[in-house]
């Protein structure tokens, strides 16, 4: 079961009836009024003609994204959705530990390029494993939302509590929803965030690092398209300073995934391979690990490992991201590392 923008429940299939429809970006239909009346009042609407204005609320994919569909740009780490400590803004992400309470800041911007009007909604926020793919709504966690929530023209941030489950390195998904700016959702949540401006995906895990201690990371891989496999590359990029060379960064495929990629060739660039099934990257612009097949739905786990060392002290910071792409190297998901030394 998954909650609906009125708070109950439904199935993913019933959920599936909502996220099937046609996209109603520039011309709203009565019948599509008459659908959205009904999913919030759960009754027959008594006025039939359609509106002549709607609301477009929109979380940003990226900080160039200004809402358009679909986004260009990276999708997986929204910098509107933030984790923080308390119900004050913070600046940048809070690491977050098992069974503490921490703060989603949710910022809703008004209005997106495909409506102008102030319009109440329901903002619902959701949580996965540490991953680049999860395939809605079917692995997604809900943790809460907001409802009756008004968006006047700005930007408007919103909190919702979560107490963390246990484990400490996951993905979050917002959703906007109002009665005339529905999301049109399939399986793919990297296709969803793409092609609804009132979704957002965040998946950023701030990684503090003592000096030659190493710092063990879960990910996972798949694919969560429809489609029976597909076949992908997994990316390595350090923008700004690189960690590689201050650091060493690793990757246990584990023997399912590192049998895939021997099957596949073992191809692969920036790499080097320190095990039967562990790689170090050694290129820090861009390293590939190419050839992974994933069946649709499946998520194959790996780890990560970070180690400083002394030249990485000093109070530099580092960013990593792990993409996935597809054989058509599009991009399908990630995971954002942002790496600083440990306060003492």
């Amino acid at each position: 079961m998954w909650p609906t923008v009125d708070g109950s429940n439904v199935s993913p299939k019933e959920g599936n009836m909502i996220s099937r429809n046609p996209r109603r970006r520039r011309t709203l239909l009565a019948s599509a009024v008459l659908a959205a009346a009904t999913l919030f009042a759960g009754v027959a609407p008594a006025v039939q003609a359609a509106p002549a204005d709607r609301s477009d609320v929109f979380i940003r994919d990226n900080t160039a994204d200004v809402g358009f569909e679909p986004s260009t740009g990276s999708l997986y780490s929204s910098p509107d959705i933030r984790v923080c400590k308390g119900q004050i803004p913070c600046v940048t992400d809070a690491p977050v530990v098992a069974g503490e309470t921490v703060y989603i800041h949710v910022n809703l911007n008004n209005p997106g390029p495909y409506g102008d009007k102030l319009e109440k909604g329901t903002l619902q926020v959701y949580y996965t494993s540490q991953g680049t793919v999860a395939q809605w709504p079917s692995q997604w966690n809900y943790i809460g939302s907001l409802s009756n929530v008004s968006v006047p023209y700005g930007t408007k941030t919103v909190v919702i509590p979560w107490k963390v489950p246990l484990g400490s390195h996951f993905c979050l998904l917002a959703r906007w929803l109002s009665p005339t700016d529905l999301p049109t959702e399939g399986l793919s949540t990297s296709a969803n965030a793409r092609n609804n401006n009132n979704i957002g995906w965040h998946n950023v895990n701030v990684l503090p690092f003592r000096i030659k201690i190493p710092e063990y990371r879960p990910i996972v891989f798949g694919w969560d398209g429809p489609d029976p496999t597909a076949v992908g590359d997994i990316v390595f990029t350090q923008p700004g300073r690189p960690f590689t060379g201050p650091g060493r960064i690793t990757i246990d495929l584990g023997p399912d995934l590192a049998a895939r990629w021997r099957a596949a060739g073992a191809k692969g660039e920036g790499v080097a391979r320190i095990g039967e099934t562990e790689l170090a990257i050694v290129d820090p612009q861009r390293a590939r690990i190419s050839g992974l097949t994933f069946k649709s739905g499946e998520q194959v786990g790996a780890r990560l490992s970070f180690t400083a060392g002394a030249e990485a002290a000093g109070g530099q910071q580092y960013t990593v991201n792990v993409t996935q792409v597809d054989q058509r190297g599009e991009e399908v998901g990630g995971v954002e590392y942002r790496l600083s030394e440990a306060r003492q």
